[in-house]
């Protein structure tokens, strides 16, 4: 199963209460519930978030409801991703972190960009194919993408055109107002197309230290997204923000992500790991990558990771290299 942050999901619940239609129907024929989409950090289901998007739009009679959720949702709610693109120094680096990144916050796609001689294309492409409806969910993320390029470098230019996969006949009109720019149905990728002069123009938030900082937090995140299960990432992304507060134990992240520590457990267990051994490999390499900054002592590091004790990250450390933190720095 493959999931996301359920970003589309959540704002478009959102919408929906603005407007005191009832979203009851379709969080339950999704599978959904509003305690999932109230927790930012838990993630839903791709397929879950894309069938809450279609029968919303059913719900509130809306067959254009993603670009509506799109026109009026912060830029912002996409988390991390925003920031990476928006620290960058120009929309060429700053798509390059996008596609670099994307899995961070959907594991169902890939982002990726083809250069051609007047036209840069952004392509998004399912890692394996999904048996549910998903037009009003790439209608929301088209608009949302061209609306964070249109903030991120105030400037006000229109895409050369956009495919999407799926069909429509209806409300043309209403697409092409809020896209903006050429767009064509029944294609066989979903597409963005920018004007190659667009790549060069600067981000106007660009901040190389942000961007740095990012950057690492957003590589921890990476490995774990393409070496290990969805489970295992989810587990490994609580912990990291649980190891300062010294909460990093299985009662609290399986309470986090809604299962019963008993069910966490045997759900670990048949993938072949251990929540112990989850929390471990972590701090490993957390440990590594903190100790490479020599404007992090030793004991905000141990802090970091969530030992009491800079004793005990020394022993920890030693086990796992042979040498102490500090003894890995003389290195």
């Amino acid at each position: 199963m493959l999931w996301t942050r359920g970003v589309a999901a959540r704002e478009t619940l959102s919408y929906l209460d603005r407007r005191g239609i009832d979203a009851a129907p379709a969080l339950f024929g999704a599978g959904l519930s509003r305690r999932q989409l109230s927790q930012d950090d838990i993630g839903v289901p791709v397929a879950f978030q894309y069938r809450f998007l279609e029968l919303a739009a059913t719900e509130a009679n809306d067959p254009l409801l993603g670009l509506h959720v799109a026109a009026e949702m912060d830029t912002r709610a996409i988390g991390i991703l925003f920031y990476l693109t928006g620290s960058s120094p120009t929309v060429a680096k700053a798509l390059e972190n996008l596609a670099r990144y994307s899995a961070i916050t959907n594991e169902a796609l890939v982002v990726e960009i083809s250069r051609h001689e007047d036209e840069v294309i952004i392509a998004i492409r399912h890692v394996q194919e999904l048996d549910e409806a998903h037009r009003q969910f790439f209608e929301l993320l088209a608009l949302w993408f061209i609306r964070t390029l249109y903030k991120e470098t105030n400037r006000d230019f229109a895409p050369s055109r956009i495919t999407f996969t799926h069909a429509r006949n209806t409300g043309l009109k209403e697409v092409h107002r809020l896209l903006r720019c050429p767009v064509d149905f029944a294609q066989t990728v979903d597409s963005w197309a920018l004007p190659q002069h667009v790549m060069d123009l600067p981000i106007v938030s660009s901040d190389g230290y942000l961007l740095r900082i990012l950057t690492a937090h957003a590589d921890d995140l990476l490995p774990e997204r393409r070496s290990v299960t969805a489970l295992q990432n989810r587990v490994a992304n609580q912990l990291i923000s649980l190891l300062p507060s010294g909460e990093a134990r299985a009662a609290v992240v399986a309470q986090r992500l809604g299962m019963s520590t008993r069910s966490f457990t045997r759900h670990l267990a048949e993938e072949g790991t251990t929540f112990g051994e989850i929390l471990e490999q972590l701090r490993q390499r957390l440990a590594s990558r903190h100790l490479a900054d020599d404007r992090m002592s030793v004991q905000q590091i141990a802090w970091l990771l969530g030992y009491s004790h800079v004793a005990a990250f020394n022993y920890a450390y030693k086990k796992w290299t042979g040498t102490t933190p500090g003894g890995a720095r003389k290195r």
